[in-house]
């Protein structure tokens, strides 16, 4: 999901684990996309991974252009006839000018090159376009959870974080970023999800740090946190809640 060579290792590596862990995003953030913009013929969706994102667009656009940098990400997307996957960088669409009506970033523009980057949405936005994304912030999980589960874990990935996670943690700004659009405000979107203790430990087991860990040595530690707080918590869902970072601008 990303422009970065360490980035494609990290993901490329466990793409089946990132897409079987990863949840959707909420409904109303691709209605709101929807209704922005002035047509729905073709959305640019970038850094699609295994495609999440590229299969909730393409129920309101006609057309999904999905690329990502790392092949083995899009080898885990499912097939759709009007999904068009494509193994590319970030800043090289494959797209003509002026011919995307909403260019789609979930999770994934922290990594970019943006001085690369934002040249090509440029060149492939319609007037009128929408550029839109999107990323994890800090979920919000029940007490219990946090306390067995999370604050155990975070603690040892706690150094092999990127400066990518922590920009998207800080929120995205345009500043820092270095957008050179029109700014649009977003509404609060956030995933809630109802999952049991052992989908949290998938999730949680595809972020990059975890990876990172592991291959320094911690993948022991790691197991054993995770096997321990998963026999003590209840097999049953529990509220955990991932408010979304965003950023919007008019082409």
């Amino acid at each position: 999901m990303n422009t970065s060579v360490e980035n494609a290792t990290t993901f490329g590596s466990q793409a089946e684990v990132y897409a079987a862990a990863r949840p959707s995003y909420p409904d109303n953030l691709f209605n709101w996309i929807t209704d922005q913009v002035p047509g729905h013929d073709l959305t640019w969706d970038v850094g699609t991974g295994s495609g999440q994102s590229a299969h909730q667009l393409v129920d309101r656009f006609a057309y999904v252009h999905a690329t990502d940098l790392d092949a083995a990400q899009i080898a885990q997307a499912r097939a759709h006839p009007r999904i068009t996957y494509k193994a590319a960088p970030a800043d090289q669409s494959g797209l003509a000018d002026a011919s995307t009506d909403a260019i789609t970033v979930a999770t994934a523009l922290h990594w970019f090159d943006h001085q690369a980057f934002w040249p090509e949405v440029a060149r492939v936005a319609r007037p009128g376009a929408l550029f839109f994304a999107w990323a994890y912030g800090g979920g919000e999980a029940e007490p219990d959870v946090q306390a067995k589960l999370f604050d155990p874990i975070k603690e040892v990935l706690r150094p092999y974080w990127s400066d990518g996670n922590r920009l998207s943690w800080r929120g995205y700004t345009k500043d820092e970023l270095k957008m050179p659009f029109e700014e649009v405000a977003v509404p609060d979107f956030a995933c809630r999800l109802a999952w049991r203790p052992a989908q949290i430990a998938a999730f949680i087991r595809s972020w990059s740090a975890h990876k990172k860990a592991r291959l320094d040595g911690h993948a022991e530690t790691l197991e054993a946190l995770e096997a321990e707080a998963l026999a003590t918590l209840p097999d049953e869902p529990t509220d955990y809640v991932l408010p979304l970072a965003t950023i919007a601008a008019r082409l």
